[in-house]
């Protein structure tokens, strides 16, 4: 039997201006020709045979009226033998050879938003236990080479047969804005070498979690940079400045009303601004060195 090994890992190397986007058809409402809008699956034909290994179930979903439900699917193919195909989803592009078995995971879908968690719901079924597999990461073009700005994986096993949560926590590598945002689910371990056909895994209500506070933009001044703890309201200033700074720090509402104030002296170090007294709103923070302006932008407290 021969499986196709869907690229689990390809996540790892794939796929910030805080704008809060979403998941694309995070809850896989909108379908067009057996598609789900926004994705790509593994349904294929080889060779005259169809392989339909994701379709849209109206039975019972998590939320609306439609989730994602993917099957491995055996077949005989004359001359070839028997092909297995697990279900895969992604918001890239899978590209599968099933006569070599070989396949990989390309592009991503256009993002710069900085969440921290994926969440949604699934159920799973699986056959000989088998084990799924959720990835997702977000990257960045850079002179041609796409740089990893942070990514998540995790294998589940088990039987899961009603909706049950999960959140998948991003660990970024980097704070560089991101332009491509990517998510894989496959269904099932083509290499433990046990026959797996029927198992069946169902994905719905897919959203991203943003913190508590939204940085507009994160391409800052050279020696600084300047993010949010996404658990707590505060805002956390590091320096790489070739020699020892006096900052002025002031916090402005959006009508100019100076709101808060910090004078911190730095060089190589990391300092953190309590902003848990301000209400959900924009704001403006601006930092300087003496009659220098270093950095200004808004702030937006989500919550």
């Amino acid at each position: 039997m021969k499986k196709i090994l869907l690229p689990i890992g390809i996540i790892l190397v794939f796929c910030a201006q805080t704008m809060a986007q979403d998941v694309p058809n995070g809850s896989f409402e909108t379908w067009t020709s057996g598609e789900p809008d926004s994705w790509n699956t593994s349904n294929m034909n080889i060779l005259g045979l169809d392989f339909t290994t994701t379709t849209k179930d109206l039975s019972n979903p998590q939320q609306g009226t439609a989730s994602a439900k993917l099957t491995v699917v055996t077949k005989n193919i004359p001359f070839i033998g028997s092909i297995t195909m697990q279900g895969a989803l992604t918001v890239g592009t899978l590209n599968i050879d099933p006569i070599a078995q070989t396949a990989s995971l390309t592009g991503g879908y256009p993002f710069t938003g900085m969440p921290q968690k994926l969440t949604g719901y699934f159920k799973y079924q699986p056959v000989n236990n088998d084990t799924c597999y959720f990835g997702w990461g977000l990257t960045k073009w850079n002179n041609g080479v796409q740089d990893t700005i942070g990514y998540t994986a995790i294998d589940t096993f088990g039987t899961f047969n009603s909706w049950t949560y999960f959140e998948l926590p991003l660990e970024y590598l980097i704070w560089e804005a991101p332009d491509t945002m990517n998510i894989l689910f496959v269904n099932s371990n083509p290499a433990d070498g046990l026959v797996h056909t029927g198992t069946k895994l169902w994905i719905d209500n897919l959203a991203f979690t943003y913190g508590t506070v939204g940085i507009e933009g994160v391409t800052f001044a050279k020696g600084i940079n300047l993010y949010a703890e996404w658990n707590a309201k505060q805002l956390v200033l590091s320096s790489t400045f070739e020699k020892q700074e006096d900052l002025d720090i002031s916090l402005f509402s959006m009508a100019g009303i100076e709101i808060n104030r910090w004078k911190l002296t730095m060089h190589i170090s990391t300092e953190r601004l309590d902003v848990g007294n301000l209400s959900p709103g924009t704001y403006v923070i601006r930092i300087s060195s003496g009659n220098h302006l270093i950095d200004s932008r808004k702030i937006t407290i989500l919550n």
